[in-house]
């Protein structure tokens, strides 16, 4: 969730004085969550880079590795949560894009393994699959460094996602930025202020995080199209472009897979 890196120039940031999710964030794992509700063993499987989030965490850094600890941990018959993550095809699909046969070839290879896992999964299991996004090729890679008019309305360079991005304009400029930016993108990315973007409900329901007025700008730009704008500054080159990416609200973005599978 957080990268513990700056975000333009991604120098390391380990050895800040304030640990940002536990001290700022905070907020309790689901895994955590699961446990004092049901009182049942709940286990992630992610792979070595990523944060642990449960007590319970095992490392798997690929579709074999995630497979074979499933089976291991079903072969105890105690009742328990099991979440698994698989950094592919999410992986592939950036780099190749979503028409490739690299991510084809992933996808169809993880199918039979999954569908022989099911197969080996003791009676009264449920088996649940599904994304976190879609995904979507990009053909339209733009820098705000080539637009000096909407520089000029900014406060700070623009930060969150290349396809959701978050501005902080100067109070005195909001007219002249959503001028500005619609003339340019209107077709390719929706502009809103971050009351309209709240009132949308785009983060979720619920209370808000005390915290979401610092972490937005006062206005969100979100792609509707194939486009995307890199995040980066004089001083710091944006990341490199990917065939595909998401966070967007494209249909092929927001659209994902639920599969339920009962024993």
């Amino acid at each position: 969730m957080l990268s513990h890196k700056e975000s333009y120039k991604r120098d390391s940031l380990d050895d800040a004085s304030v640990d940002i999710f536990k001290d700022v964030v905070n907020y309790t794992p689901i895994f955590e969550q699961i446990e004092k509700a049901s009182g049942i063993k709940a286990y992630e499987l992610t792979p070595t880079y990523s944060d642990k989030r449960s007590k319970r965490s095992i490392r798997a850094d690929s579709i074999d590795e995630i497979i074979e600890n499933i089976e291991i941990l079903v072969n105890n018959p105690e009742e328990k949560f099991i979440f698994a993550y698989s950094d592919n095809p999410d992986g592939l699909l950036h780099k190749y894009g979503t028409d490739s046969e690299e991510a084809r070839e992933y996808i169809l290879n993880a199918e039979i393994k999954i569908k022989e896992l099911y197969d080996n999964l003791p009676q009264d299991t449920l088996l649940i699959i599904s994304a976190d996004h879609g995904h979507k090729n990009i053909n339209k890679p733009y820098t705000l460094l080539d637009y000096p008019e909407i520089q000029e309305c900014l406060i700070l360079p623009a930060s969150l996602e290349s396809r959701c991005l978050s501005f902080w304009v100067k109070e005195n400029m909001k007219e002249e930025f959503e001028n500005r930016f619609n003339k340019i993108f209107e077709s390719e990315f929706w502009l809103m202020t971050k009351e309209e973007f709240l009132e949308k409900h785009l983060l979720g329901f619920g209370n808000k995080h005390k915290k979401i007025d610092d972490f937005i700008g006062n206005y969100i730009a979100l792609s509707i199209s194939d486009s995307m704008i890199r995040l980066e500054t004089f001083l710091a080159e944006g990341k490199k472009v990917k065939k595909s990416t998401h966070c967007g609200l494209t249909k092929e973005e927001m659209e994902v897979p639920v599969i339920v599978m009962k024993k």
